[in-house]
């Protein structure tokens, strides 16, 4: 099993996520299906594993006990905007990658989410998808720490609030600037269903 060390911990790298979403791109790939449709399935499948590998992994196995005494639960956030307003007012380069990186990390699902399911056209039901993917992030980053019995994944609902902001903001301006291209990849998002 691949291992990875952080001082005392012991941990499973997020590479591990490449085990299941390889033969899934292989799947994808296979599938009788428009090439537009096939590209915007490799980038759904990309895109939530390089997610899941960079927020969920890696996950500590051994080497806690320290961490449990010293650390402990501490750290999360739960008050809307407290995150963000903290940063905007001791703004540096560190916090304004922070801010950046949180906009960007669900941005992709703006492009394939309406291509996909042509029903998340509607910013409305768009939006709800992407506040439930945000959430469902940091409910695992949560619910790992838990587990672990402490913070090794800061949760923070502001994480989750710009991951969905930053998600519909790619969505709305890819379908309006680029509405060509947006409607094309919806008119060609269904697979055949004889391939399937």
């Amino acid at each position: 099993m691949l291992k990875v060390f952080d001082g005392g911990l012991v941990m499973i790298p997020g590479v591990v996520i490449l085990a299941p979403a390889l033969p899934i791109a292989v799947w994808i790939w296979r599938r009788r299906a428009d090439r537009t449709w096939k590209l915007m399935a490799l980038l759904a499948l990309f895109h939530i594993a390089l997610t899941i590998g960079f927020t969920v992994f890696p996950i500590p196995i051994a080497g806690q006990d320290y961490y449990r005494q010293t650390r402990g639960l501490s750290q999360d956030n739960f008050i809307p905007f407290a995150t963000i307003v903290a940063q905007l007012r001791g703004l540096s380069l560190d916090t304004a990658r922070q801010l950046a990186g949180n906009v960007i990390a669900l941005a992709p699902l703006g492009v394939y989410g309406p291509a996909l399911r042509p029903a998340l056209r509607d910013w409305r039901r768009f939006l709800l998808v992407a506040a439930a993917m945000a959430a469902a992030i940091e409910t695992a980053q949560l619910l790992g720490s838990l587990a672990e019995g402490f913070t090794y994944r800061v949760t923070d609902v502001d994480d989750a609030l710009l991951n969905a902001a930053g998600a519909l903001a790619t969505m709305v301006a890819w379908q309006r600037f680029f509405p060509r291209w947006s409607a094309r990849f919806a008119a060609s998002a269904a697979p055949d269903r004889a391939g399937s």
